[in-house]
């Protein structure tokens, strides 16, 4: 049965399990500075210096032929994750990592729209068993922070529009380290030499920010190209992202060890914390492998 699975699903998973723990490691950034917008421009900036190592084994007439739709993009996701990083402020992560996994509502009417996708019932079951699991990452409760809940919404539609942006992109022949290279090299040129001026006093880089950084910026651009070769293969933005929102489950597990580790501004969370969001997590998962299968 193992082989039957689609190699694009397998990549998906790994790069769930990567952004699992890069997007739970952005909490560390909040011990360097309160400037949400900072953080969100320096996290890119991070990658993008590590990206510009990859220039030459991409095709540079693929960046100047797409470019207006690359800085889009690129706008869509500095965006969402300043956005995300607001809502980490209001938020723990154990909560907030699995709720990007409505991102899948969101990339599923985009893709209807403009992508023209249709999907089988089973697929609309899956969804719904996912948004349930929603319940339990919330510890079984039907409020949770409002602020830090609008800012992930926020997130997940803006990054959405981000994902319909790379299959359009993927569907003109760009090749997926190409756009994984673009995607992070393109703000870092135009916004990093404008940072003195966008954050004035505030735009230095302490030495262990910028070991925190660097160590975010390895995992997340690991990530991307690997996420990004699956949307290659797959050719269809809803199965990626129904498979992505496996992190979810990841996030509990990645939050779990983090603190045991001694990582800073990470929950620690109770017995009954970890059972809610550990089945939270598992109906997440299961409800995706149900969607997964009505794709196929």
């Amino acid at each position: 049965m193992l082989n039957n699975i689609p190699a694009y699903i397998w990549l998906t998973l790994i790069a769930s399990v990567l952004h699992a723990f890069s997007f739970t490691y952005t909490k560390q950034f909040l011990a360097h500075s309160s400037n949400r917008i900072k953080l969100a421009f320096y996290s890119q900036y991070a990658v993008g210096l590590i990206a510009f190592c990859l220039l030459p084994f991409v095709d540079l007439n693929q960046l100047w032929a797409n470019i207006e739709l690359i800085v889009l993009m690129c706008v869509f996701i500095l965006v969402a994750q300043t956005s995300y990083l607001k809502a980490l402020q209001h938020g723990d992560a154990s909560f907030v990592v699995p709720m990007l996994g409505c991102k899948m509502f969101a990339v599923a009417g985009l893709s209807v729209l403009f992508l023209s996708e249709t999907y089988s019932p089973i697929v609309y079951v899956g969804a719904a068993g996912a948004f349930a699991s929603l319940f339990f990452l919330n510890d079984g409760k039907l409020h949770g922070s409002p602020k830090a809940l609008a800012f992930v919404l926020l997130t997940c539609v803006l990054f959405a529009f981000a994902d319909i942006a790379v299959v359009l992109l993927l569907n003109r022949g760009m090749g997926g380290l190409d756009l994984a290279v673009f995607v992070f090299v393109v703000p870092t040129v135009l916004l990093m030499p404008l940072s003195p001026i966008i954050f004035k006093n505030n735009w230095q880089v302490s030495k262990p920010f910028s070991k925190t950084l660097f160590i975010y910026a390895l995992v997340q651009l690991a990530g991307i190209i690997i996420l990004m070769l699956a949307f290659k293969q797959a050719q269809q933005v809803t199965v990626i992202n129904i498979v992505q929102s496996s992190r979810g489950f990841m996030a509990v597990g990645v939050v779990y060890l983090m603190a045991r580790f001694g990582f800073s501004h990470i929950e620690r969370l109770s017995k009954q914390q970890l059972i809610n969001r550990s089945f939270g997590g598992f109906l997440m998962s299961a409800s995706l492998a149900l969607a997964v299968m009505g794709l196929q």
